[in-house]
Order: structure tokens, then C-alpha cells, then sequence
């Protein structure tokens, strides 16, 4: 049987609407009796805290963590691409358990992953997706020693392998609401699929965080466009008719919704893996969104997959 993940990033903390939206999305959810997985940023976190009828409706589905800042300069990639492989872990645990001003991008006082679990005392919380699925070996060993062990970022296995103390789950399948014919696709081929969805991209026109573009962080915190409001109600039905074929699937018996990530017995054979076609996949989003080009981040992989 597949084994079928719903997974929602929860990272606009600029736009209102998105607060909105997510709301809907779990009314939706809890109607349906369907449980997901919600990857939270620490600025996230610092921003529900005043919304606690939704911080009630996600206490009812599994929190994984989404960095502590998702797009303010320096990115994980960018401050993780040091010589010094130590160093980078170094870096990582401390900003990673630190606020991160959005606009000056230093780390003041305490946040990301700490902000996560004090909002949500009574889970436990495991799981990791880095943004833009840029995700930095040291910056995911530093990820390890703060309690998580499942990480939703990589390409390095089409099925769930354990890899340094971490169970990798394979590249979602499907990353908007309307594209079913991939999400159709992997159920008839995958052993595990994993749905990525962002509350974000049903309200707002351009993506939130596109004032982050480009190499510095904006002078000040401003929204982007609203969706058209048609378009909105469209993306919400075909959301809605997602869930309907994930509950038939569920039904038949050929699919089983889950939002609890299990580590994997399969030990990752490094040997096996692609690093030019990984490497490339984990610096997709900085080179494109931020024109960074890093110097470093390749030969933290090769260390990364080479030890134990």
C-alpha cells in the first residue's frame, strides 16, 4: 500500500490573508477528518502565538519545523557556505535557535525552533523542510542535535532511507493544488508520496516572500498583490476534490493517509547517489531567487554522504 503525506508550509508572516487562508484549510481538514503535517517557521511560530484558534487547530495534526526564517538574508545555504564544515553546524545552531530580524538578517535573542516548541509544548516535535528544499549538510547535522529526525527536503532516495541518524522522505510529488495528473502519476508508481502545499499561494498573486528576491533583504516589510478572488474559490474546490480522491484512495485500500513520519530500517547507499543531480537540486532556489552561487555547499555534501 502507498503511504500518502499531506504537508503545508506555514511561512508568510507578512500577509494577513495567508493567516486566512490557513485557517480555512484546517476548517476544511477537521471537517473532512484528515490529518497532515505542518512545517512551521520560527517566524511563523512568533506571529500565531496571537491567533490561538488556529494554534488549537493545528495542535491537532503533526508540526514539523520549516527554518527559522525561510528567505531572509543570509539563507541557510548562504551562511552554511564556509570552508569550515564545524563551523557551519556552529552557525546553524545558533541562528537556528535565535530570532532573525527580517530585515537586517542578524540573530537577536531567542526564536526559530525554541519559538516552535513553546507554541506547541505538548508535541514533539521532528520533522524538517528547508526552504526552497535548499537544505545544507552541516546546517541538517545541527538540525539532528536540536531533536529532529525526518527530514522532507532532499532528492536522495525515491523511498525513505536513514542516512546519519536522519530518515530522508523522497521530493514531494505534487506542489500546488491543481495538478493532478502528477499526483495521479505517483500513486500508481510511488511507494511514498508526499503532497506539499502552501496556505500562501491560494491568496496571495505573487509569492510572499518575492520582496526577499535578489541578494539584499527590502528596506522595509511590505504585502504583495492579492489573488483574484475567483481564482481563490477555484484553488480551494480543487483542493477540496484532492482530499476526496486521497479519502477513495484510502477507502480502496490503495493508498494510507498518514501525517506521522516513521524512521526508515533502509540504510542510504551513498554510493548510489547522484551528487551532481542532488547538488543541483539543493542550490536551485538560492541561484534562481537570489542569484547566489555557492563555493562550499558541494564539498559539505560529498563529507555529508562519505561518513556514517
Amino acid at each position: 500500500m502507498h503511504m500518502l503525506f499531506l504537508t503545508f508550509d506555514v511561512e508568510d508572516f507578512i500577509n494577513d490573508r495567508s493567516l486566512d487562508a490557513l485557517e480555512r484549510i484546517l476548517s476544511i481538514l477537521k471537517a473532512r477528518r484528515k490529518n497532515a503535517l505542518f512545517f512551521i517557521t520560527g517566524h511563523m511560530a512568533e506571529k500565531l502565538i496571537r491567533f490561538p484558534k488556529i494554534v488549537e487547530l493545528l495542535g491537532e495534526h503533526e508540526i514539523g519545523y520549516h527554518s527559522t526564517s525561510h528567505s531572509v538574508h543570509p539563507t541557510i545555504i548562504e551562511y552554511t557556505d564556509v570552508q569550515s564544515y564545524d563551523e557551519a553546524y556552529e552557525k546553524s545552531l545558533a541562528r537556528e535557535t535565535a530570532h532573525i530580524n527580517p530585515l537586517s538578517g542578524t540573530a537577536e535573542g531567542k526564536g526559530g525552533i525554541e519559538s516552535l516548541k513553546e507554541l506547541f509544548p505538548d508535541k514533539s516535535i521532528g520533522s524538517f523542510r528547508a526552504p526552497g528544499f535548499a537544505w545544507s549538510p552541516p546546517h541538517l547535522d545541527a538540525m539532528v542535535h536540536l531533536g529532529l529526525k525526518y527530514d522532507f527536503s532532499t532528492n536522495l532516495s525515491v523511498i525513505p532511507v536513514n542516512h546519519r541518524g536522519i530518515t530522508f522522505f523522497p521530493y514531494p510529488a505534487f506542489v500546488d493544488s491543481v495538478r493532478f495528473w502528477d499526483f495521479w502519476r505517483s500513486v500508481r508508481k510511488d511507494e511514498v508520496i508526499v503532497l506539499d502545499f502552501h496556505p500562501n499561494f491560494l491568496v496571495n498573486r505573487d509569492w510572499w516572500d518575492s520582496i526577499f528576491w535578489g541578494k539584499t533583504n527590502p528596506q522595509e516589510l511590505s504585502d504583495v498583490a492579492p489573488q483574484d478572488r475567483g481564482q481563490t474559490e477555484h484553488m480551494f474546490r480543487r483542493f477540496g476534490m484532492l482530499l476526496r480522491i486521497a479519502g477513495s484512495l484510502q477507502r480502496l485500500g490503495l493508498a494510507e493517509l498518514t501525517n506521522e513520519p516513521q524512521a526508515s530500517a533502509t540504510e542510504l547507499d551513498s554510493a548510489k547517489v547522484d551528487v551532481e543531480k542532488v547538488y543541483a537540486a539543493m542550490v536551485t532556489w538560492p541561484r534562481e531567487r537570489f542569484g547566489y552561487e555557492p563555493r562550499f555547499i558541494r564539498s559539505h555534501l560529498v563529507r555529508f554522504l562519505e561518513s556514517s
